[in-house]
């Protein structure tokens, strides 16, 4: 059972707005792509769900406007499309809502946990350097029949790999070895961190991470962080489940044009047989 419930599910939260007095991450141009390891963000959609989707989101109007050009997903994160099961994100990117965070799995259990996430169509996996299983995660993407370009893969530096970020980015790449990493977070603030997201930009920059973000951040910490770094992140990943509902904060990051996700959703440290056993 405690295996089973290890295997928490990640969800996201709708969001709202780009945060004002910073950029969204950009996404490579086209024709910088090249194959499968591409870093061309999906192209966007002309779908009747998105134009709608969109619509309903304008301040000014609930009745969409035929005459009105749709605007393109990557101008428009927050775009949820529950046929795809994905969000776009502020860096131009769809990421799967739904998906497999891997803590305290071994390399066995990790392997054969995100093979049959893949096998039954899942496609977004959460691992971290202090989960301790980067490789097992690698291993399985790499085996699997599922195009990589598929695939979603979330990792994290954590505070004690700060002191020398450029390092870490890159035992992460290469302990993966899955060409690139679709998102990298810091997993909790600690000295050193502003100059660590600074080096993942530089790591988006050069092709090796698709978007960045943070993890255990809350209002104040954002408040202090944010002014700092010139790239808003693309997700902010915090404990949320109904006995840890973070009625204010999730608001708050949803303003910012942040894509809030949770973590331990079946209510962990602790809530989970409480939570189960709620009828």
């Amino acid at each position: 059972m405690k295996k089973i419930l290890a295997l928490v599910l990640t969800f996201t939260f709708l969001f709202g707005m780009t945060a004002c007095g910073q950029t969204p991450q950009e996404a490579p141009a086209a024709s910088e792509s090249a194959g499968t390891g591409s870093m061309e963000p999906p192209a966007s959609t002309e779908s009747g769900t998105n134009e709608e989707s969109a619509s309903e989101t304008a301040e000014e109007s609930t009745v969409p406007d035929t005459e009105q050009e749709a605007v393109p997903e990557s101008e428009d994160p927050g775009n949820f499309d529950f046929e795809t099961h994905t969000v776009t994100l502020n860096s131009g990117y769809e990421m799967p809502i739904m998906g497999l965070g891997t803590y305290s799995l071994s390399d066995e259990e990790c392997y054969n946990s995100v093979t049959a996430l893949l096998e039954a169509g899942g496609r977004l996996i959460d691992t971290a350097y202090m989960y301790h299983n980067e490789a097992a995660v690698g291993r399985a993407v790499r085996d699997s029949d599922v195009p990589r370009e598929e695939i979603f893969v979330i990792t994290k530096l954590y505070p004690t790999q700060f002191d020398d970020p450029q390092a870490a980015i890159d035992l992460a790449l290469e302990t993966l070895d899955i060409g690139y990493i679709d998102m990298m977070l810091l997993h909790h603030p600690g000295t050193g961190d502003v100059e660590a997201y600074l080096a993942m930009e530089q790591a988006v920059a050069d092709g090796k991470i698709r978007s960045i973000g943070l993890s255990n951040w809350y209002i104040e910490e954002l408040e202090d962080f944010l002014p700092q770094v010139n790239i808003t992140p693309a997700l902010v990943q915090n404990e949320i489940h109904p006995y840890y509902q973070e009625a204010e904060v999730v608001p708050y990051i949803q303003s910012l044009g942040i894509t809030v996700q949770g973590w331990y959703p079946f209510g962990g440290r602790g809530h989970t047989s409480e939570l189960l056993g709620d009828r």
